[in-house]
């Protein structure tokens, strides 16, 4: 059966590496001899964009090649057609499109390392945190169903050290890691993510990097959109989304609704050790969920006005360790949330300015006093307020024809507040509200050569908090070659911190645990290299990550009459990745690809790298295979995970978790009826029935099955 399917895939290989290649090279301008930079130049499977002086190189084996640019006609050529020159003609835009405003970088300069996950529509995700985790080097050690809490980690660091930010909010520079399960993925247009030291960006939490995740505001075209969405599947789940979209040529109004319910109520296998061959059923895990997104944008020529709110209200039964059932039984934590931006940006100066303003609200109420052992008896009610305003202005110079400087400022002022009701001892609420303040300046020099682009960047950032204040600042560099394979270098150096948070700072809910007002800020100091090479329908990139972390907050066991547990600046760690990908498309309807991470996480506080244990549920080595076949209506995605061992005490002196291995598979059909499209789909998680852990006592379902129809209806 092996050599079978070796010499199906070797069969494949020689099929695509057979086919003809050719190496275009041309200048696109108007009919008056204008370059036309930012044209799209694709040839169905591969997409290259013109330079300032109209300039692009594409290696392709296709028989024809599209140019596509707002503003233009689009155009379609052969290959041997093309020629030295290629001649768009200007055409009147009716709807410009949707631009959104994000921090000051992303207005003339983006990060060279910044990457974009790939979301497929015709595919149904459970969570913000699937879209997210669908590349090794992003991992969550959480249960994977949908309604339970999705925390990630970035590199190997760790999950408070990942800064999640939504259409230019930052969701947790609190010092916590956030709950991804709280955004609706039916709302999510693109995912963004910066490796290794990003606060200079970011600001606090950003030390492993920072994820950017844009919302859905309308089409990018006149119209009207109707979608109806649900789903059925395994232990009780159900899903509802409904969504609607108008857009006019200046005014564009966006709404979804969701509603999630499901039991999460599944079985799995005691360990040996308790009781052989024996399994129980994981119970008091139910999760619903209900959330409702509205957003308004006006267009006006080149400048626009977006307004965007989201209500959230969930209930979770929060079952705890396996090993105590009977100490968190009938737990739960209940709550909602509510996002508010607005923003809009103007031409100004030949530059461009923006402006957001941002009010987040989140209350959650926890309560374990039903427990039939009343060890931990708990009640308490939680506030978070975050609102803020963040300004920005970028610019493009020309320098030379061929020289070019990128400048951004940016400013923003806010203001934080967190409270803690203790509904079972009122001495022992918390109360704390704090300002922040911060400024960043990028400036970037390019050259374009037309056949080579060499890019180098620099950005300070220096941030007011009423603790202490932090310097942070970022080098970047990237060369870019264009050419038979076109290959790209590039390296960045640069600092981070993340603040403690507030639970850090004043716990005082029991006599076990005491904050620590006293403590200071982690920072962090770090750098990456990486290259990658494009050959025909052929991509390899490799890249090579270190981190070093200092005063990491650690709760240690100290005596303070008696036992109790105190968080300390007494951390240090030292965190080095190696991270390679690859991606073949021999046709347009198959897509293969990989990625691995291996990744040396050490807690080197007390001991030298040799000889330091590792950090605690760090995977030392995430990879995956995955496989799409895109035919008209059929659609079939295949995905292959593996998660190496991990460690679950400090000094490694348990035997670590073992590794595992996960596959999902998932098939769409898309039907078109009276301009109806019906698309059922069906989903089947851990095909292999894996029994698995991946936090000590906390078991991870087997397979699971889903499946559902999407309803979706246009009207120009």
């Amino acid at each position: 059966m092996k050599s079978w399917i070796i010499a199906l895939i070797l069969c494949i290989m020689a099929a695509g590496l057979a086919a003809d290649i050719y190496l275009i090279q041309a200048v696109i301008t108007d009919p008056e001899e204008h370059p036309v930079s930012k044209v799209v130049v694709s040839d169905g499977s591969k997409t290259v964009f013109s330079n300032e002086k109209g300039y692009f190189s594409i290696n392709t084996s296709a028989d024809s090649l599209t140019f596509h640019r707002l503003g233009f006609q689009e155009k379609k050529l052969s290959v041997k057609d093309v020629g030295k020159k290629v001649i768009l003609t200007p055409e009147p835009v009716v709807l410009p499109r949707i631009t959104v405003s994000d921090v000051a970088w992303n207005i003339v300069s983006p990060p060279p390392d910044r990457i974009s996950l790939p979301i497929n529509p015709d595919r149904h995700y459970y969570s913000a945190g699937e879209i997210i985790t669908s590349t090794p080097m992003v991992h969550s050690n959480d249960v994977q169903l949908p309604g339970e809490t999705q925390n990630i980690s970035i590199l190997g660091n760790l999950a408070r050290h990942s800064l999640i930010i939504l259409d230019g909010v930052p969701l947790n520079p609190d010092g916590n890691s956030y709950d991804l399960s709280l955004l609706d993925a039916n709302n999510i247009e693109s995912v963004e993510i910066i490796k290794n030291n990003v606060s200079v960006y970011g600001g606090s939490s950003a030390i492993g990097g920072m994820v950017m995740i844009t919302t859905k505001k309308g089409l990018k075209q006149t119209g009207k959109e109707f979608s109806l969405n649900t789903e059925l599947g395994s232990f009780g789940y159900a899903q509802n989304s409904l969504s609607f979209t108008l857009n006019q040529p200046s005014n564009i109004f966006r709404i979804n609704l969701s509603n999630l319910s499901t039991d999460n109520d599944f079985r799995y296998k005691v360990p040996e050790w308790w009781s052989p061959d024996s399994t129980a059923i994981r119970s008091n895990n139910a999760k619903h969920q209900n959330s409702i997104a509205a957003s308004y944008t006006h267009l006006i020529r080149n400048s626009n006005f977006s307004l965007q709110t989201e209500y959230l209200s969930f209930m979770r039964q929060l079952p705890g360790t396996v090993n105590f059932t009977e100490v968190y039984k009938n737990a739960y934590l209940s709550g909602w949330a509510n996002r508010n931006r607005l923003d809009f940006n103007i031409p100004l100066f030949n530059g461009k300015l923006g402006t957001l303003i941002w009010l987040n609200l989140d209350e959650t109420t926890y309560d374990n006093t039903k427990a039939p052992l009343p060890v931990y008896l708990s009640n308490y009610r939680q506030s978070l307020l975050n609102s803020g305003i963040h300004g920005s202005y970028g610019q493009n110079a020309p320098l030379t024809p061929l020289l070019s400087m990128n400048y951004s400022l940016s400013a923003e002022a806010g203001y934080n507040g967190y409270q803690n009701n203790n509904l079972l001892n009122s001495a022992n609420n918390l109360d704390f509200f704090s300002r922040f303040a911060n400024s960043i300046l990028k400036t970037e020099l390019k050259l374009d050569k037309g056949e080579f682009i060499w890019s180098n960047s620099g950005a300070l950032r220096y941030d007011l908090t009423e603790r202490e204040d932090e310097f942070t600042w970022r080098l970047e560099s990237s060369f870019q070659h264009l050419g038979y394979i076109e290959t790209i270098l590039g390296a960045t150096l640069g600092t981070s911190f993340a603040l403690p948070s507030p639970y850090d700072l004043y716990w005082k809910g029991d006599s076990q645990a005491l904050g620590n007002p006293d403590l200071k800020s982690e920072h962090s100091r770090g750098w990456q290299i990486w290259m990658s090479n494009q050959w025909n329908k052929f991509y390899i990139k490799s890249a090579f990550h270190k981190n070093d972390i200092e005063n990491l907050i650690q709760w240690r066991q100290i005596q303070m009459w008696g036992n109790v547990w105190k968080p300390l600046n007494i951390g240090k760690a030292r965190i080095q990745n190696i991270e390679i990908e690859a991606e073949w498309k021999p046709w347009e309807w198959l897509n293969l690809s990989t990625a691995a991470l291996f990744t040396k996480a050490k807690d080197i506080s007390t001991q030298n790298e040799d000889t330091a244990p590792f950090l605690m549920y760090t995977p030392d080595k995430n990879y995956s295979i995955k496989m799409e076949l895109n035919w008209a209506k059929l659609k079939f995605w295949s995905d292959y995970r593996y998660t190496g061992k991990q460690y679950t005490t400090p000094d490694n002196l348990n035997k670590p978790l073992p590794g595992y291995s996960l596959l999902d598979l998932g098939l769409t059909y898309n039907l078109f009826v009276q301009g109806w499209k019906l698309s059922p789909f069906f989903t089947v998680r851990n095909v292999l029935n894996k029994q698995y852990e991946v936090y000590a006592y906390v078991p991870q379902p087997g397979v699971a099955f889903y499946g559902g129809i999407s309803l979706q209806v246009s009207n120009p």
